[in-house]
């Protein structure tokens, strides 16, 4: 027994000592890991902690393998600086990873790459080598933040989507079958329910949508937008279907949308958030809840809420409506049209 114990502590002190010889590339990846693990476990605090963790593995293992990559790409430029095919492949990984981020989406980011490449196209025309050499590490060392961040919010948004979807065992039917008459009159068979699209708004059907548009309680149905591009530049209203032997009860609706907007908090989109009391005038509204919020990435004070309708076959309908404000208004206009224009019959 004493000479097995001998023997582990020799092979840990070996192992230990290996370890922590010297070594740039591991040391920077264990500095790395030290680093951002305590941002991604505060950036999803919001989540449980199962979701947390796998979030951070997921996020943590794009982010050292790309490190390592750079690393691995530093050592070589270091060694034959101004080779093409380097500068050529950090470049495409730079505009990749500011494309990911929707950073060329924005006119100063479009800017911002038209002068770093004039820049570069400088000090590789005067043969600058330091400062050729700094440019390339910045450009790794940026695109990893950048992907490792679009990767951490793709496992996010997914983890969000599941979190919701995996509440109710819903039998999904296929939603995307809405007859259109006019390009304003929407009926859904399956639905038995349809309505007039207001003028200035668009509407998408759910294989149109991502899953971040598609996150929420229940089965997304379709969307209504005041924009053709972005799906939730509000005025929106996001439709979503509860069949009826799920008893789905308005107690349930008002937990679930309260953990919906709790997680847009967490996540530094909205603050703020006060309930508001209001009532309808639709009276096949079964239940209406808002409540106001500062939106902090379009800045100004907003409202969000839901309302429960039931069709004809007793299923629920759940409508979730984010708007501006309107003094002296329940709704805004176009959300007053959409609400007078629905039907439970069809009258294509």
């Amino acid at each position: 027994m004493y000479q097995i114990l001998i023997k582990i502590k020799n092979q840990a002190s070996g192992f230990f000592s290996q370890f922590l010889s010297p070594s740039t590339t591991r040391n920077l990846l264990l500095l790395y890991s030290i680093l951002v693990v305590p941002f991604f476990i505060y950036h999803e605090a919001h989540l449980p902690w199962h979701y947390i963790f796998v979030l951070c593995l997921v996020s943590l293992v794009v982010g050292l393998l790309i490190t390592y990559l750079s690393l691995y790409v530093i050592q070589l430029y270091w060694k034959e600086t101004f080779h093409p095919l380097i500068e050529i492949g950090v470049l495409l990984l730079f505009i990749l990873a500011l494309w990911l981020t929707e950073v060329l989406l924005f006119e100063a980011g479009t800017v911002f790459l038209f002068l770093f490449i004039t820049v570069a196209f400088f000090i590789r025309i005067l043969q600058l080598t330091e400062y050729a050499r700094l440019l390339l590490a910045f450009c790794l060392v940026v695109s990893n933040a950048l992907i490792s961040f679009k990767a951490l919010q793709g496992a996010e948004i997914l983890s969000a989507y599941l979190l919701f979807k995996n509440k109710y065992q819903i039998e999904e039917k296929d939603l995307n079958r809405w007859e259109v008459k006019n390009d304003k009159e929407y009926w859904n068979e399956e639905l038995q329910f349809g309505f007039t699209l207001p003028e200035g708004m668009f509407f998408y059907k759910p294989e149109d949508l991502t899953l971040e548009n598609k996150t929420g309680v229940g089965q997304i149905a379709g969307l209504l937008s005041f924009s053709d591009h972005d799906a939730e530049r509000y005025p929106f209203v996001r439709i979503f279907y509860f069949p009826d032997y799920l008893g789905f009860q308005k107690e349930q609706a008002i937990q679930e949308f309260s953990e919906f907007l709790k997680i847009q908090v967490s996540k530094g989109d909205i603050e703020d958030l006060q309930e508001i009391q209001q009532k309808e005038v639709q009276d096949f509204i079964l239940l209406s809840k808002f409540w106001t919020f500062y939106d902090l990435l379009r800045p100004r004070y907003s409202k969000t809420g839901f309302m429960i309708l039931e069709n004809s076959n007793h299923d629920k309908l759940l409508f979730h409506m984010t708007e501006n404000l309107e003094k002296g208004e329940i709704h805004e206009q176009v959300i007053r049209e959409f609400l007078a224009s629905i039907r439970f019959r069809n009258g294509l």
